[in-house]
């Protein structure tokens, strides 16, 4: 049974497949027959559907073609004379050779395409010229010439044994005697007799075993060595000259674009004053690159008779006139034969055009323009479609044309318009009254039923003729219809020309339109010789009648009369000094009646007289008086007038004895249209005026009057000009016969070449002593033995800055010097004057003289060089009280090398007894006089340890001294003189040793001489010696050498003291006949005596302690110094000092707790190094404190003196310590700052005189080992060599653009440098630290400091490739980079860099320690980063990027950081609205430039969105939208745009620079004035600074109007919302006439109600059939019905009207709601339609689940077809939070473009862009949350377009973050906690019990 169940079943099955089958193809071929029925049935009403033929049958004929009877071709004209360039002259320089007439003669230009012909030719005459400005590369600081500071080297010291320091035996461990040897004889004689001793010969043979050592002997390196200053340099710094003036070194010359501005007002001069002049100081450099008008259009005839038919004449052709030369089609139509097709769409025409009515509409009346707008016109089409067309055929051959049609033929209407300022409103002359003459005014016309075959047979031109009370008409504009431009206006002698494209209007008939109706304005000003006496004009223009009321007296009120005024350079003639002035005025078109001048000084001290013009009214050209050109009829006259005042303003005569100079009163009386007349007068000036340094300005203003109305004024401005330059310099001195000797000074002057006059009475003043303007003079002890030689003074004709001597100058007769002698010293060396005579603008003169210099002079300056210091000044007009007037002055400082009358050298400690020969006279000085012993010593011992001294006196040998005292004084009572002073003198009569050298080569030349004579003076025993030459028997002019020695003596108590001797010269001296007296001329010099008590003293530097909370003294913290002292015995009053000013560096200060204590003791075998401070050393417990025995004296702010109380007894091993702090005067702020500290060590034990020991230092670095700076922010174009700084760089880093990757964008490059102190060695790692927004692109080694040029190449610093195992140990992600790039001085370098994240990391090998100044072993690195960040490069705001920078040494230890801030402002968007008032009427044109480097704006992203919003005053166009690349200018095709509402998004490809343009509707009525706004961005952020248009006063104007007469219409175009190229077709609307108010629209009974529906193109028109008129000024609801499949249907009513003005020519108003349309017939909406959509919102939750408002993030979207996707979303979204910012605002995203009735999924994208499931964590923004859907993530897209359910994502916080006390989230940590306890418990309790089994068990 269950068999056959089966059977049956299988059975049935079958037989239900096959019906199944056979149903389908039954159903598949009645669909087929169905189909081609249907298809069968209405072919013929698809052909009988075809629209009527609208194309003429028109064969193109002879009459067709016009013949090319000329060819034009393009010849360049521009040449260098075409561009009218300035040519310098004479004038143009000044007298240095300085261009100063301020303009170029070239211009800047560089070659382009338009320079070279069509075969690559250059035909360009102008040279190729750049622009240039200097920088700071151009100039290099030359050295400044400032003496050399002396350092003291070995040479400047004498060095001296002190304390032994040898620690070997000078005593030796075994010396031999007898006993060591064993002594054998051997028998050597060979004789037979009685050996005697004789006959052996005996031998020694060592056999003690010992050995014995050579015997150490003391050297100078066995004992300390002290060194005493002998050398009489100082070591101070010389003042500090003068910056030298940066040198100019790029060798180009600096080029500037610069157009001279026009002067505007005294607040806004421009370039010029208000007389002209030049004032800005720059040079006028303009640039060319060649336009239309370096190109001329050459006409050449054609070849009109050349065969140019390519077939045979045969019977199938025959050559006609069309065979023959060129010819062009010029018919307007097409060829087109009618077919059987076309026969029904004729008779459809036919009959429409039988049915068409041609009664014109109601008139139309133009509307007011802007005022600030040209007039312009528009033109109206009635009819068929309007078209805009872009082909003007204005020049179109017009031979053959009829006359222009008359304008007047046609008059409609005429308005009259004023307005009395440029920027006033336009009002209607009707019924005003007053209008003053000089208003502007605007007549408008109109016109109608213009048959357009007429004008065409006119060549499109009408023509209106001005009425003769209107001139100088303006209209120059175009004629627009709506917003097409289909013709000119323009006026030409007062005749107005409307010319109006032809093919407009033929395309007006063509849609059936015969007339064309308009209006037009001009502008103009009143011709007022047309006015009659009852102040009226009249104008008629066809039936109107227009009457203007003008005011006053209308010609001498308003005519035009123009005033100029101009001034001459002074005039100097015999009786005194003239300037003169012209005057010129030009009456108008209108003439001007009783016309007159008045001319008045401003200030009137200078001016003497108006020449030849008295009170007395005298005709002009007389004689003396001024003269008057021009003019038809008589001359005026002239005459002195009293001050004007407000009554009155045209003063009469000034009568008897009138106020010089008065006023000068002009009486020209009645001048006719256009007439000229021009005054020119002279002025005499005052004799104080001229002559001397410029005075005051001369101000002189004149006005014009008609009648008593002042028409004009001019001011005029007479700026003097006096001034002069001059040099001074002094030759080289000369020596004279008897020791003196002179210098030659050269003086040079000259005056000013643009001075306005001669200078008269010009001086020369010089001073030796100072009294001119209190500059240094000569010291009075010099000066005395200067003297001016008046015989010297010679004055020659010429000369130049820097002049030296007369040399090929011309003498002239010159003066005598008047020389003063102000100190009554009777000798000629205070000051002299000498006139020069006058100086005529840009003359020279030179003058001479010599100063006479005594030998005195170097009695007074002694051992130093003698400096010479005088000043020289010019003046003018000696006739002053006060001297005369300055001009100018310059200094001379001569310098004569010093005299060296002696020296002396103080040798070393000599360490052994010496014996020295004496041979020759000896005398003696140990007594109270110089006696000669009869019968001297021949020898004298001197001890050792005593110390040698030589004195060189008069090495010259030149003086007498003779009688002078040489005396020297030991001054101490531990040193005395031994044995004799030997005295050589020398006669040097050639050769002798330059007072340049020093000391020791000086005396060592001396001593290597053979003297004349030697004498001996006994001075042993004495502390000081005195004796003269003649005393010891030397007399005459000799040089002398005195060697002598000196002995320590009582020192036995003492640790060290300094012995300072000096050698005096004193008395008198003689050369030649002059005799003089020595006051003390020393020389000195010092040794080290070494005490009985041993003795050393070191300072050392030790630490830096910043500032404390409680700094007291020390508020800029404490410089550490440890001063350590040994010996055995420390005497009583042994002194200590501290001084902190003695050398150089950075000043610090000694304060009242400086010393911070004083110890004893010893620290081993660490050094003070090992401790970091003072706490640490005290705590070492190796010192102890001594808290008395001593006293502290603190002298000033610069030095401590520690005393001892008591004597100090040191064990053995201990020193004294003493440790001082001192504050620094200032800190290092900057990184690159070091400042050192220098701190001197000085000791005495004798009471008396300080001993140096060593000076310390300390440095203080703003970085020591690692800082970073900016080194500059740039763009890079992504290609070339080329960067572009945005920020000054402020360092020479170079950017290796190889090493750019081709990436455009912005970059940052920071240097780090490091081992800025030198204090590090060996390995070290640098970390970086990028800033977020910012990613790295190349690391290098850049630059090595200096000291590493020594260090052979492998050895150098370089980057470390890390091993594997390194790169392990760091842990994380690391990506290695290895690039190879140039340095700065490091020749090529591999680099090696690691990063991971925002972190980079690499290591730098072989930095050496090696201290020394800064930066001599540093190392400096280029890091180079690229701007990414979001926020900067699309939200253009202002970001700080913080680099934060880490040293580590090799055990991964921090030693150092730094970090570097930039602010970065970057913009990618600007937007700018390109209007155009004279061609854009109400269209609104914008533009936006984007991405000007073309860089990667979203990172990972092919495209980017931007958003632009406009104002409801806009409609948006989306056909006009365009983009293209900015670069390259080619058309960018793949991009789309959306629009909802008054907002438009573009998606656009990012990597490109682009700008986008497009054009909108202005939604007002001409004249009203709107406001319009227009703000772009980027998706997801705000309207960047630059990236908005607002207009708030927006107005815009028809200008005029034309147009054949029509209806309006409405065509509707439906586009995809999401992208605007897409055109829908299927979409249905109704369009239903009515009335709106309140916000309600009714329909009007019986009014126009159409249907229709959207073609293939997207578009519907209502409005252009039969039955289907418009109305102007009417309400329409316009609805759409259906939508296009698939789509989703807008249903909101648009409401809308066609404007045209009324009677009033005012278009009316319309309730708010209601789009009104003002630009033409032809409405066009634009209307969108989306599909359907889906939404997605975000919530936030923290880890309670309690509501969070945000967590900021990007937080991305995407939407899926299936529930459980694999592959890539359809389409991602974002929502940004950020700050206070939710982008989008609605905090929602929108899916689009789903199909209808689809189903979707939503899902949250995590980091690695996967969906993520519900309810699981996930990682969002590197964070971790739990992730719950709302209403999905399935989503269903309503089929009927509704509104889909929003999806609601949440992110709740899971991270482990422990909730807030008390809150319920806390128990589960509680019980976790709990338990985990518990389980610990009870496993220690386990252990604890088995562990007590096991021990039970085992016991």
């Amino acid at each position: 049974m269950k068999h056959g169940a089966l059977q049956s079943a299988e059975k049935y099955t079958k037989t239900h497949q096959r019906k199944k089958r056979w149903y389908r193809v039954v159903t598949g071929l009645a669909c087929v027959v169905v189909f081609c029925t249907v298809y069968a049935l209405i072919l013929p009403a698809i052909t009988m559907e075809k629209g009527a033929c609208e194309i003429p049958e028109h064969t193109h004929s002879e009459a067709c073609y016009t013949q090319v009877t000329s060819a034009t071709r393009t010849e360049p004209v521009c040449t260098i004379e075409s561009l009218n360039l300035h040519q310098h002259d004479g004038t143009c320089y000044d007298s240095e050779g300085n261009l100063t007439c301020g303009y170029a003669d070239f211009v800047v230009h560089q070659h382009v395409s338009a320079c070279y012909d069509e075969n690559g030719n250059l035909w360009c005459p102008l040279p190729e010229i750049e622009t240039h400005e200097h920088t700071r590369s151009c100039y290099a600081v030359p050295e400044t010439d400032v003496p050399e500071v002396h350092t003291h080297t070995d040479d400047c010291y004498t060095v001296e044994r002190g304390e032994l320091i040898c620690t070997e035996s000078t005593e030796p461990a075994h010396v031999h005697t007898d006993d060591c040897y064993t002594e054998t004889s051997a028998l050597v004689c060979e004789e037979d007799h009685e050996h005697t001793e004789s006959c052996y010969k005996t031998t020694r043979e060592l056999t003690c075993g010992d050995t014995e050592e050579p015997v150490h002997q003391h050297t100078d390196q066995c004992y300390e060595q002290i060194k005493t200053l002998i050398c009489e340099l100082t070591t101070e710094p010389a003042e500090e000259a003068e910056p030298a003036e940066p040198e100019l070194i790029c060798g180009e010359k600096e080029i500037i674009l610069h157009t001279h501005e026009p002067y505007e007002s005294p607040e806004d001069p421009g370039c010029y004053d208000d007389d002209g002049n030049l004032i800005c100081g720059k040079i006028q450099v303009l640039e060319h690159q060649h336009t239309d008008a370096c190109f001329e259009t050459v006409e050449e005839p054609a070849d009109t008779e050349a065969l140019t038919c390519t077939l045979p004449e045969d019977e199938k052709h025959t050559h006609t006139a069309l065979c023959y030369g060129t010819w062009e089609l010029t018919c307007d139509m097409e060829e087109h034969t009618h077919t059987a097709e076309c026969s029904t769409a004729e008779e459809t025409e036919a009959t429409e055009e039988t049915e068409e009515t041609t009664e014109p509409e109601e008139e139309m009346s133009g509307t007011e323009i802007d005022p600030s707008l040209p007039v312009m016109g528009t033109a109206y089409a009635s009819g068929a479609k309007t078209r805009a067309y872009s082909v003007m055929t204005l020049d179109a051959d017009t031979t053959g044309a009829a006359d222009p049609v008359s304008v007047e033929n046609y008059t409609t209407g005429a308005t009259l318009y004023y307005r009395t300022n440029e920027n006033g409103e336009w009002t209607d002359v009707s019924g005003a009254t007053d209008i003053p003459g000089d208003a502007d005014f605007k007549l408008k016309i109109s016109y109608g039923n213009v048959p357009i075959d007429t004008l065409l047979a006119a060549g499109g031109k009408m023509t209106y003729t001005l009425p003769g009370l209107l001139r100088n008409a303006t209209a120059n504009g175009s004629i627009t219809s709506g917003s097409t431009t289909v013709g000119t206006i323009t006026v030409a002698n007062n005749t107005v020309t409307l010319a109006f494209d032809t093919t407009w209007l033929a395309k007006q008939k063509t849609e059936t339109n015969t007339v064309i109706s308009g209006d037009f304005f001009v502008e103009a000003e009143a011709n007022l010789s047309q006015v009659g006496e009852d102040r009226a004009g009249k104008i008629v223009i066809g039936d109107t009648t227009i009457t203007i009321d003008f005011a006053g007296d209308i010609v001498a009120q308003y005519g035009n009369v123009d005033l100029t005024k101009t001034v001459s350079a002074i005039s100097e003639e015999t009786d005194g000094d003239y300037l003169t002035y012209t005057l010129t005025v030009k009456a108008g078109a209108d003439g001007c009646p009783d016309v007159k001048v008045v001319d008045r000084f401003a200030e009137t001290q200078y001016i003497e007289e108006y020449v030849g013009v008295t009170v007395e009214s005298s005709a002009t050209n007389d004689t003396d008086g001024p003269t008057e050109t021009g003019g038809t009829g008589s001359t005026g006259s002239v005459y002195i007038g009293a001050a004007p005042t407000e009554e009155n303003p045209i003063p009469d005569p000034a009568g008897e004895n009138p106020t010089k100079p008065g006023t000068l009163v002009w009486v020209i009386g009645n001048m006719a249209a256009n007439e000229t007349r021009t005054l020119t007068y002279r002025v005499k000036l005052k004799d104080a005026y001229t002559g001397v340094t410029a005075k005051e300005n001369l101000q002189n203003t004149a006005n014009v009057y008609s009648k008593t109305y002042q028409r004009d004024s001019d001011t005029v401005t007479f700026t003097p000009r006096a001034g002069a330059t001059m040099s001074k310099v002094a030759s080289t001195f000369t020596p004279g016969e008897n020791g003196g000797g002179t210098i030659t000074y050269t003086i040079w002057v000259k005056a000013n070449a643009d001075n306005s006059y001669v200078l008269d009475n010009v001086k020369i003043v010089d001073a030796l002593d100072g009294s001119l303007q209190k500059m240094n003079g000569t010291l009075a002890a010099i000066r005395q033995y200067l003297s001016y030689d008046e015989t010297s003074f010679h004055l020659y004709k010429g000369g130049s800055y820097g002049q030296n001597g007369s040399s090929g100058l011309e003498i002239m007769e010159g003066t005598t010097p008047n020389i003063t002698d102000r100190d009554n010293d009777r000798k000629k060396n205070d000051s002299f004057t000498y006139y020069v005579g006058s100086l005529a603008p840009g003359e020279s003169k030179t003058l001479t003289y010599t100063v006479k210099v005594e030998p005195g002079v170097f009695v007074a300056a002694g051992n130093k060089a003698a400096q010479i210091n005088n000043r020289a000044c010019i003046y003018t007009d000696d006739r002053r009280t006060d001297g005369g007037v300055w001009l100018n002055g310059h200094n001379a400082s001569k310098t004569i090398d010093r005299k060296a009358w002696s020296r002396k050298l103080a040798g070393g400690k000599q360490e052994t007894a010496s014996t020295v020969s004496m041979s020759g006279s000896v005398y003696d000085a140990t007594g109270g006089s110089v006696t000669k012993i009869p019968s001297p010593d021949s020898s004298f011992t001197v001890p050792a340890g005593s110390y040698k001294y030589q004195v060189a006196a008069n090495e010259a040998g030149d003086w007498d001294l003779s009688s002078a005292s040489m005396a020297d004084n030991l001054g101490s009572q531990y040193m005395e003189f031994v044995g004799y002073v030997r005295v050589d003198a020398y006669t040097i009569s050639s050769d002798a040793p330059g007072s340049g050298l020093d000391d020791a080569a000086a005396i060592d030349n001396l001593s290597r001489r053979t003297p004349d004579r030697t004498v001996w003076v006994k001075v042993d025993g004495q502390t000081s010696f005195s004796f003269t030459p003649v005393q010891i028997g030397l007399n005459g002019t000799q040089a002398y050498l005195l060697t002598y020695y000196a002995q320590p003596t009582n020192i036995d108590g003492i640790t060290q003291v300094a012995v300072s001797n000096r050698f005096e010269l004193t008395g008198e001296v003689g050369i030649g006949n002059f005799r003089y007296v020595l006051t003390g001329i020393s020389a000195e010099a010092s040794v080290i005596v070494a005490g009985g008590n041993s003795f050393a003293a070191e300072k050392q530097s030790w630490y830096y302690e910043g500032p404390k909370a409680t700094a007291g003294d020390f508020a800029k913290g404490a410089l550490y110094w440890v001063i350590k002292v040994d010996g055995t015995v420390l005497p009583k009053n042994t002194a200590i000092k501290d001084v902190t000013n003695a050398v150089g560096g950075s000043a610090h200060f000694i304060r009242d707790t400086s010393l911070v204590g004083v110890y004893t003791g010893n620290l081993g075998t660490k050094s003070l190094a090992d401790y970091a401070d003072l706490d640490s050393l005290i705590g070492s417990n190796r010192l102890t404190a001594l808290s008395s025995n001593y006293t502290v004296a603190k002298e000033g702010n610069y030095s401590l003196t520690l005393t001892l109380n008591t004597e100090i007894r040191l064990a053995p091993g201990d020193s004294l310590y003493l440790i001082v702090k001192t504050e620094p005067s200032q800190l290092p702020a900057k990184k690159r700052d070091a400042f050192t500290y220098n701190n001197k060590l000085q000791s005495r034990s004798d009471g008396t005189n300080w001993l140096d020991h060593n000076t310390a230092s300390k440095t203080l670095y703003g970085s020591e080992n690692i800082f970073k700076e900016l080194g500059r922010v740039f763009t890079y174009p992504g290609s070339g060599n080329s960067i572009t700084n945005i920020q000054p760089p402020g360092t020479k880093q170079a950017i290796s653009t190889d090493a750019l990757n081709g990436a455009a964008g912005t970059y940052v490059a920071w240097q780090i440098h490091v081992n800025y102190e030198g204090s590090l060695s060996g390995r070290h790692r640098v970390v970086e630290q990028i800033p977020v927004g910012m990613e790295v692109t190349y690391v290098r080694m850049w630059w090595l400091g200096d000291k590493y040029k020594a260090v052979q190449q492998d050895h150098k610093p370089t980057f470390v490739q890390l091993t594997p195992e390194e790169i392990a140990a760091l842990g994380g992600s690391w990506t290695k980079y290895e690039k190879t790039l140039p340095s700065n001085n490091a020749g090529t370098q591999t680099n090696y860099y690691y990063t991971n994240g925002q972190q980079v990391i690499w290591d730098i090998k072989n930095l050496v320690a090696g201290g020394g100044f800064r930066d001599d072993y540093a190392v400096e690195i280029q890091i180079v980063c690229k701007v990414t960040d979001p926020d900067v490069l699309l939200g253009g705001v202002s970001k700080e990027f913080n680099n934060v920078v880490s040293l580590q040494n090799s055990e991964g230890t921090t030693i150092g950081s730094d970090s570097n801030g930039v602010t970065i402002e970057k913009q990618t968007l600007s937007k700018q609205g390109t209007y155009n008032p004279e061609t854009n009427g109400g269209r609104y044109p914008f533009k936006i430039k984007l991405n000007e480097l073309g860089e990667d704006l979203v990172s990972g992203e092919d495209t980017i969105t931007l958003v632009d919003e406009l104002s409801e005053t806009l409609i948006l166009d989306t056909t006009s939208i365009q983009v293209v690349n900015t670069r390259t200018g080619e058309v960018v095709s793949n991009w789309t745009a959306s629009v909802e509402g008054q907002t438009l998004k573009i998606v656009l490809p990012d990597n490109l620079p682009l700008t986008v343009t497009y054009e909108t509707t202005v939604n007002a009525a001409p004249g009203q004035t709107i406001s319009i706004s227009n703000n772009a961005h980027w998706k997801g952020y705000a309207t960047p600074s630059g990236g908005s248009v607002e207009v708030k006063d927006f107005h815009y104007s028809t200008g005029g109007t034309a147009g054949a007469d029509t209806s309006p219409s409405v065509t509707v175009k439906k586009l995809d919302q999401y992208n605007t190229s897409l055109a829908l077709p299927g979409a249905t609307f109704t369009l239903v006439e009515g009335t709106y108010a309140n916000g309600s629209f009714t329909a009007t009974e019986n009014g126009l109600s159409l249907t229709g529906t959207t073609g293939k193109d997207g578009t519907l028109t209502f409005g252009k059939e039969n039955g289907q008129t418009m109305r102007y000024n009417t309400v329409y609801c316009l609805t759409e019905t259906a939508a296009p499949e698939g789509y989703v249907m807008d249903a909101v009513p648009h409401y809308f009207a066609v404007a045209k003005p009324q009677e009033d020519g005012e278009c009316p108003t319309f309730p708010n709601g209601v789009t009104v349309w003002y630009q033409s017939a032809d409405y066009t909406y634009q209307a969108y339609n989306h599909k359907g959509e889906a939404t997605v919102e975000k919530a936030f939750l923290d880890a309670g689940g309690n509501h969070l408002e945000k967590i900021d993030g990007a937080y991305r979207f995407g939407i899926y077809a299936e529930a459980n996707p694999t592959g890539n979303p359809l389409q991602t979204v974002t929502i940004t939070y950020a700050n206070s910012t939710v982008t989008p605002e609605s905090r929602t995203a929108k899916f689009t473009n789903l199909t209808l009735g689809g189903t979707y999924y939503i899902y949250e994208l995590d980091d690695s862009s996967q969906p993520i499931s519900g309810n699981v964590p996930a990682t969002v923004n590197s964070s971790s949350f739990l992730v719950t859907y709302t209403n999905g993530p399935a989503v269903t897209v309503p089929a009927d377009g509704s509104a889909a359910a929003t999806v609601t994502v949440t992110n709740q916080v899971c991270y482990p973050e422990l909730p807030h006390t008390g809150g319920a989230g806390t128990i589960p940590y509680t019980i976790g906690g709990f338990l985990l306890l518990t389980g610990a418990a009870f496993l220690l309790l386990y252990h604890h019990t088995k562990r007590r089994k096991e021990d039970s068990v085992s016991s």
